[in-house]
């Protein structure tokens, strides 16, 4: 589904310049959760944000389901991303002066009938374990476990095949870290391909396959027998 061949990454400032992903490639199967562990700064949601079609490689190429992801244009990218992938943030980016309901129809907001759209949020939003009485209310007026669980809705509203997840628990409680766990491997039991990045051991095993990114090399660590 997902595949990375030969990742090159270099950022330059005035006076050196740092090689954060040197020769990087992976194959992500379908239904699979591929989890990427390192330190900060390390690469890994560069890494992401290049699989993810967000961020051009200096050299190398990204394939999702066999379409060269870099050889299509802006708006092409655009798309895929919309209507293929959904993103989760340590941060939630939700917006703050949208309600629940707005914040998860948004990535679809221009493309489908609104109706019909808010209809499918409250069924995520459920799903995920959002109650009705807050689908009206704005992200300031939730717990960072409801942010979160929001975020992870919108991240579903267009039914992607892959998620792409960067310190998804980051910012939460053990409780609530380990609620969004259980939701991701729910997920996963639906045919979600997952690929995650985080410094949560305990999150990371959970994947099928573990790596680490380290030195601008990654190297599988731990896989699902």
């Amino acid at each position: 589904m997902l595949r990375v061949e030969k990742i090159q990454k270099v950022f330059n400032n005035k006076s050196f310049s740092t090689e954060v992903l040197n020769d990087i490639s992976l194959s992500i199967s379908k239904g699979c959760w591929l989890s990427i562990v390192g330190p900060s700064g390390s690469g890994k949601s560069t890494l992401l944000n290049i699989t993810s079609g967000l961020l051009k490689p200096d050299s190398g190429k990204v394939f999702f389901n066999d379409r060269n992801v870099y050889e299509l244009n802006d708006q092409e990218r655009s798309n895929l991303r919309r209507k293929h992938i959904g993103f989760v943030f340590q941060d939630f980016k939700l917006l703050p002066y949208y309600s629940v309901l707005d914040n998860v129809i948004l990535p679809l907001y221009y493309d489908e009938e609104k109706n019909k759209l808010y209809e499918r949020a409250k069924e995520l939003l459920q799903v995920v374990g959002i109650r009705e009485s807050l689908f009206f209310r704005l992200p300031e007026g939730l717990s960072g476990g409801e942010k979160q669980r929001v975020a992870i809705a919108r991240a579903l509203i267009a039914n992607p095949e892959v998620l792409i997840c960067d310190e998804p628990t980051g910012n939460l409680d053990w409780e609530n870290r380990n609620q969004i766990i259980k939701l991701f491997s729910s997920l996963k039991e639906q045919g979600k391909t997952i690929v995650l990045v985080t410094h949560d051991t305990n999150m990371a095993d959970c994947g099928d396959e573990v790596y680490q990114l380290l030195n601008g090399k990654i190297a599988l660590i731990e896989a699902a027998v």
